[in-house]
C-alpha cells in the first residue's frame, strides 16, 4: 500500500479528497516517525489498560483524531501532515481525566498516575507553544498545534459524556 496516498495534502483535501485529514494519521513521514508513534500507542495502552475499558479508550483517541483533522483544516497554514501524535495526545487527556474522575474515590495510584500524566502532558503542550517546527530530531517539522487540539479532542468525549452514570462508576472489566 502507498501510504503516501494517505498523508494531508491542503490542495489535495480542497480538490475533494475529503478523508485526508483522517487518513494521514495512519500515515508517517519514516519508520523512526511511525515506531514513535506506535511506543506511544504501546505506552498508553498498557498505563490505561487496567483502570479504563477499551471502549473508552477507543473513543477519547477517536476524539483526539476529530481534533486533529480539524485543526489541519481549518489551519490554512497547514500544508501537510501525517502522523498520529495528536490523536495520542488525545488519548493520553482524555484517558487521564478519565481515570481520575472514576477513580477519584476508589485509588489514589490510579489518580495519582492520571495527574502526573495530565502534568506532563500540560507542561509539554505549554513548552510546545513556543518551538519552532524544526525537522532537527525526526527529519521534518512537528505540527504542535495538532498536539493541542488532539488533547482538547480527547477531552471533549470524556466532558460530554460525564453526566452518564456508566463513565463515572464502571470499571474496566
Amino acid at each position: 500500500m502507498d501510504f503516501a496516498a494517505l498523508i494531508y495534502h491542503r490542495q489535495a483535501f480542497l480538490d475533494g479528497q475529503w478523508w485526508l485529514p483522517f487518513s494521514a494519521q495512519f500515515a508517517h513521514f519514516n519508520p523512526v516517525h511511525a515506531l514513535a508513534n506506535l511506543a506511544g500507542a504501546i505506552l498508553l495502552w498498557s498505563l490505561f489498560r487496567p483502570w479504563i475499558r477499551w471502549q473508552e479508550q477507543a473513543f477519547v483517541m477517536a476524539g483526539g483524531m476529530l481534533g486533529v483533522a480539524l485543526v489541519v483544516v481549518w489551519d490554512a497554514h497547514c500544508d501537510y501532515y501525517a502522523g498520529a501524535s495528536g490523536a495520542l495526545h488525545g488519548w493520553a487527556a482524555g484517558g487521564a481525566v478519565l481515570m481520575a474522575i472514576r477513580h477519584f474515590r476508589k485509588s489514589r495510584m490510579a489518580v495519582w498516575i492520571a495527574f502526573a500524566l495530565l502534568a506532563g502532558l500540560a507542561i509539554k503542550l505549554l513548552l510546545a507553544l513556543g518551538l519552532e517546527t524544526s525537522p532537527a530530531v525526526w527529519g521534518f517539522p512537528v505540527y504542535y498545534p495538532a498536539h493541542l487540539a488532539g488533547a482538547v479532542g480527547g477531552l471533549f468525549p470524556v466532558l460530554t459524556h460525564l453526566r452518564k452514570p456508566s463513565w463515572r462508576t464502571n470499571s474496566c472489566q
